[in-house]
């Protein structure tokens, strides 16, 4: 550019002693289009190729992350819904140590389909009717809910499940194939019915938390919560992850501050999940009333156990974040196992070493807390014999 300018300046020095008006445009002119020339031509710099570089690699991140940014949905297109069996999700350490306990995963995993599905839509409905403080939203946190309601019922369903769900441009509705019945693409104005449904269309339930109202922590500002274990999920609305997690032995001293700075952390695209576990002594889902153990509790005789309606009960959970609201969400979708399957696929030993070991590790009251002292010794003696 030094170079074209010196010229320049030359020929209009030597035009203007011509006095020559035609000639001073005539140069003008072809300086111009020699500007250009070097800009875009076969001698373009370096430079202006960087930017159909960064171009390119904008446009595999949109790729990578789907046009929501939150990865890009995978379908099941051969998906066989009622020959599909619940997956095995158990996993059991000779030692219990409290820890967030995360493992990397994706997007497509944040809702799980098998032959329940009906059955679970039934008694989800059951669920909400008897308790309809089931589902709840806090009117700051409206907004997440229809982002989330918006992201499941137009891009997530149809796209994942295609032999599930279809969206229906004649109706401007996604069609659930299984149950015959029709969603609005457009999240509803009430909220409670957004909720609604959500609940009836999936089995997972949904924790939604957004930052305190003081700053301070990420608190549970909305949800569809049908399976609790022992408490009502009223009890938990507006509460920070700390303040929920209370009655948790030892969560205070282990986890409060890294589940803290992890959920400010966490961005759209990123999804991590985790397995608990727990003995349950009846096959209900919904576990209102209390299911731990406190240290002052007295502990009734495990004779009265029935193995024939005793279960391993096991949570997967699934933490994403939305674009727009920043929203967290929790995604849970509950197992259940009888304890016989247990031994049939050969983990017998395995689950009574840990059994044993939730009174060890850095969290010994988690033995009580999951009322091992309860059922402990009758199902080990049943997964040994």
């Amino acid at each position: 550019m030094d170079n074209a300018a010196s010229w320049l300046q030359q020929q209009l020095e030597g035009i203007h002693e011509q006095k020559s008006p035609f000639l001073v445009l005539l140069v003008i002119t072809v300086a111009l289009l020699s500007s250009v020339w070097r800009s875009f031509g076969p001698f373009a710099s370096k430079k202006a190729g960087a930017v159909k570089t960064r171009t390119d690699a904008d446009e595999n991140k949109h790729q990578q992350s789907g046009p929501w940014g939150m990865g890009v949905i995978e379908p099941l297109t051969d998906l066989d819904l009622m020959n599909t069996k619940p997956e095995r999700i158990y996993k059991f350490n000779d030692t219990y140590h409290l820890t967030m306990g995360l493992r990397n995963t994706t997007i497509n995993t944040i809702i799980r389909m098998d032959q329940q599905y009906l059955e679970r839509m039934a008694e989800r409905e059951k669920i909400i009717t008897k308790y309809p403080g089931a589902l709840d939203c806090l009117p700051s946190a409206q907004a997440m809910v229809d982002e989330l309601y918006t992201y499941l019922v137009t891009e997530y369903l149809p796209a994942r499940f295609p032999t599930m769900f279809r969206i229906s441009r004649s109706t401007h509705t996604l069609h659930n194939l299984v149950k015959d019945e029709h969603l609005p693409l457009d999240a509803p104005s009430d909220v409670q019915e957004t909720l609604r449904l959500i609940t009836l269309n999936v089995d997972e339930d949904f924790l939604m938390l957004l930052p305190a109202p003081d700053g301070d922590g990420y608190s549970l500002q909305a949800f569809t919560w049908c399976y609790p274990v022992g408490f009502d999920p009223q009890d938990k609305k507006g509460l920070k992850l700390r303040e929920a997690h209370a009655p948790v032995p030892s969560y205070k001293q282990v986890l409060e501050n890294s589940m803290d700075r992890y959920f400010a952390r966490l961005q759209p695209g990123k999804v991590v999940d985790r397995v608990n576990w727990a003995v349950a002594t009846n096959s209900g889902l919904c576990e209102r009333g209390e299911y731990h153990l406190y240290s002052d509790d007295q502990v009734t005789t495990t004779k009265e156990i029935d193995l024939d309606d005793t279960w391993v009960r096991c949570e997967l959970q699934t933490l994403f974040a939305l674009p727009k609201s920043q929203g967290r969400i929790l995604s849970v979708h509950l197992y259940l196992y009888p304890i016989r399957e247990i031994k049939e696929v050969g983990l017998a030993e395995e689950m009574c070493r840990a059994i044993d070991g939730y009174g060890s590790g850095n969290a010994a009251g988690f033995s009580r807390y999951k009322r091992v002292p309860v059922w402990g010794e009758t199902v080990k003696e049943f997964l040994r014999s």
